[in-house]
């Protein structure tokens, strides 16, 4: 099992270690008591590392917020604000790239697509205005009402090849029984029709929706 303290508090100190040359020396009591709000919240300060190990345009700026600008299936599109600028961060838990300021919009076509826009255009007539971008709250990732892996919330259906979803035939992991395949009559899926085919035999048997119960210990094993 990962020790989670000892990651903590090695994140703490490397995010320490940075804000001592990000930041302006009268702004660093601010950065300290942003920085504590999070102290728990290991996705949070990964996030906050990266930002000062990666100032745009080498900017020495306090971050002071974080906002969610969209969310699916366990990929945030973000929004960190310092006291000037606001800059697009796009992460999941294997990292986390920054995509440009808020001004400039969201033109990526991949990450447009991702998230339901078809065009820089759409994006900017829904995300008029930042304060309806909600804020990140401490440790909302350890919510056990949201799926770990695809994010849906209670009593909702997973999205399909979620890990955590159970089967329904045999109560298992759906993505790691042989159910599928026997169901399919097939030694491997790697066909759209088939995944198609899948889908309409589980939505016929009934697919399990998320519960916390499901949530698997694994997700905090290294």
């Amino acid at each position: 099992m990962l020790d989670t303290g000892k990651t903590l508090k090695k994140r703490l100190e490397e995010i320490e270690l940075l804000i001592q040359f990000a930041v302006p020396e009268q702004e660093i009591g601010k950065a300290r008591e942003f920085i504590e709000r999070f102290k728990e919240d290991e996705f949070a300060l990964n996030v906050i590392k990266d930002y000062y190990m990666t100032l745009p345009d080498a900017r020495e700026e306090t971050l002071l917020k974080i906002r969610v600008v969209e969310e699916k299936e366990q990929v945030f599109l973000l929004l960190l604000s310092t006291a000037i600028h606001h800059y697009f961060y796009l992460t999941n838990d294997e990292g986390g790239i920054f995509l440009g300021e808020w001004q400039e919009g969201i033109c990526d076509k991949q990450v447009l697509k991702f998230f339901d826009y078809s065009s820089p255009e759409s994006f900017g007539k829904i995300k008029k205005n930042i304060e309806n971008c909600r804020e990140y709250l401490p440790l909302e990732r350890m919510d056990e009402d949201v799926c770990p892996s695809c994010g849906v919330k209670s009593s909702m259906l997973h999205t399909l090849g979620c890990p955590v979803e159970v089967c329904p035939w045999c109560g298992g992991q759906l993505n790691r029984c042989n159910c599928r395949f026997e169901q399919l009559e097939v030694e491997e899926l790697n066909d759209e029709t088939r995944l198609e085919e899948l889908e309409e035999k589980l939505q016929k048997k009934g697919r399990i929706p998320y519960a916390r119960e499901q949530r698997p210990t694994f997700m905090t094993e290294e």
